[in-house]
């Protein structure tokens, strides 16, 4: 947590310098990304994307839960509106796999549940330099299918949270229409509703706990013009 806040320290001043140097036409300007379009912004247009996930639980109520991560992937759309040359803003909606392995068998043997979530994160944008972004914002999430190992099971009576919220900040970096980018997400809502349930699997184990999804992600996406 220290190495992200003092990674977004760092990423602030240096974007905070470049925009003071920005001009219109100037080092920042980037207008072939729209196909010279109206927009003297780098980041105005739309495009897909999609890549890795990379989640691993975490949370002060972790035990019980095997640690180990969870590699699946996401994928989904974007869109850009660019105000000046320095500062945009960028919606996404996302179709994400995540889950984890938790000792909730008989004999506390471990079973795998995956998560697919929808998800909305909504982010200001500031070019660093020509290439370079960085990406900070809110998000939130909506479970829409939840599986143990192959069998689809109920959200709400397994004593699963619908829904997810959180943060995100990221880089990206830009080649023309191409954008590479690595991501963490911050989730703040509970996996588990509080509260024991009956019928649920593992809800009377972690109800109650405080366990959160920590996702990395690492993406490809493609922009298109205006």
């Amino acid at each position: 947590m220290k190495k992200t806040l003092l990674f977004l320290l760092l990423a602030v001043g240096s974007s905070t310098a470049a925009f003071a140097q920005a001009r219109p036409g100037g080092s920042l300007s980037s207008k072939d990304y729209t196909g010279g379009g109206v927009t003297e912004s780098r980041n105005t247009g739309f495009g897909i994307k999609g890549g890795y996930n990379y989640n691993k639980l975490r949370g002060d109520d972790i035990k019980g839960i095997n640690r180990d991560s969870h590699s699946d992937f996401h994928a989904g759309v974007y869109g850009q509106f660019g105000f000046n040359e320095f500062s945009s803003v960028q919606a996404e909606l996302l179709y994400s796999r995540q889950g984890f392995t938790a000792n909730t068998g008989a004999s506390g043997a471990q079973q795998t549940y995956n998560m697919d979530y929808i998800s909305l994160p909504i982010m200001y944008v500031g070019n660093v330099t020509e290439t370079i972004s960085f990406h900070v914002g809110p998000q939130v999430s909506l479970l829409t299918n939840l599986k143990q190992g192959d069998t689809p099971i109920d959200i709400s009576a397994n004593g699963f949270n619908s829904l997810d919220y959180g943060g995100v900040a990221g880089l990206e970096a830009r080649i023309g229409p191409a954008r590479l980018g690595a991501r963490y997400n911050l989730s703040l809502g509970k996996v588990f509703e509080d509260g024991p349930s009956t019928t649920g699997l593992i809800a009377n184990r972690f109800g109650n706990a405080k366990i959160y999804n920590n996702l990395f992600q690492v993406y490809l996406g493609i922009g298109f013009t205006q």
